[in-house]
């Protein structure tokens, strides 16, 4: 007894009691409720069309965009065949002025007979420019026309074998159709269909011949 007196008077059994324990999960009450959750269900469906809108907004100008680059691009295609098809022109004319032998050499560098020549050829329509349609069956008549071309150009030219002159021009002309983005195969046809004989005189051009010339010019 005296002893706790003692001990009470001293503040030591004061100091002994235990803390409650407020710190502990187990004791905590339960979450006290807002009275503005009621209305935040509302609110996330306000949020969540608002994200949703944007986001086709998105989408619409993403597709819109590929649309523009897709038009741009078929126009661009169609630039690079009429550029082709002027260095087809151009490399016929340097044939011809390699070769004085070829029929009708005066009448291409005729400008009289060229200005009339074109007078008389309408001008392309706007819309068979720009709404031209490449369908298989154009292309496979065009890759058989350019075949025949090129058989009859080698038939031609089958007892000539190439000069000095010929390989400095098919370099320069490689170069440039190599620099329009051109197949070793495709640049093959041109050079057959212009006429130009292989190395040995002997049958048609290959992209694999015209690899080789071209590397082999280019070393010199």
């Amino acid at each position: 007894m005296d002893d706790f007196l003692h001990n009470l008077r001293s503040g030591k059994l004061k100091s002994e009691r235990p803390n409650r324990p407020y710190g502990d999960p187990q004791y905590k009450g339960g979450p006290r409720r807002n009275v503005n959750d009621r209305r935040k269900g509302h609110h996330d469906n306000k949020e969540s069309t608002e994200r949703l809108n944007a986001l086709k907004e998105v989408v619409e100008t993403f597709v819109e965009s590929q649309n523009r680059m897709a038009d741009a691009y078929h126009k661009r295609i169609r630039v690079e065949e009429r550029k082709a098809r002027a260095l087809e022109i151009i490399a016929e004319s340097i044939y011809k002025t390699i070769n004085p032998e070829a029929d009708n050499i005066e009448a291409l560098f005729d400008v009289e007979a060229r200005a009339t020549l074109k007078a008389q050829i309408p001008p392309p329509s706007p819309a068979s420019e720009t709404d031209k349609t490449f369908t298989p069956e154009a292309v496979i008549a065009e890759t058989q026309s350019e075949d025949w071309m090129a058989d009859e150009a080698s038939n031609a030219t089958s007892s000539r074998k190439l000069t000095e002159l010929d390989r400095q021009t098919l370099q320069t002309v490689i170069g440039q159709m190599r620099d329009k983005g051109n197949s070793w195969e495709n640049i093959a046809r041109h050079i057959t269909a212009q006429g130009y004989p292989t190395i040995s005189g002997k049958g048609t051009w290959r992209g694999v011949m015209a690899k080789n010339l071209y590397e082999k010019m280019a070393e010199k």
